[in-house]
């Protein structure tokens, strides 16, 4: 489960054998601990699955895939790649 970025306490991170599906996130968080985690597609920054995130935080998830998309494409790549790759810290601004 590779870490593609943080938010606070969002995590992003991928699933590896994930990766010859359309692309996405998969969005924890990382202060409760529970339930089911978000999949959102990147391309669209569209909710796949809202897991156990509130509206809010769901909202806040897609800001961001939409506002950092090509850097978060671009670590997606390069693990895929086999490159070690560390989280990015993502930014609404």
């Amino acid at each position: 489960m590779p870490k593609i970025a943080f938010y606070k306490y969002l995590l992003f991170y991928i699933v590896s054998y994930d990766l010859n599906e359309r692309l996405h996130l998969h969005v924890g968080n990382t202060k409760s601990r529970k339930g089911t985690d978000a999949k959102i597609w990147i391309d669209t920054a569209e909710v796949f699955s809202k897991g156990d995130l509130s509206k809010e935080e769901l909202k806040i998830c897609c800001k961001l895939i939409e506002k950092n998309k090509t850097e978060i494409i671009r670590v997606i790549h390069s693990f895929a790649e086999g490159n070690k790759q560390k989280p990015i810290q993502l930014k609404l601004k």
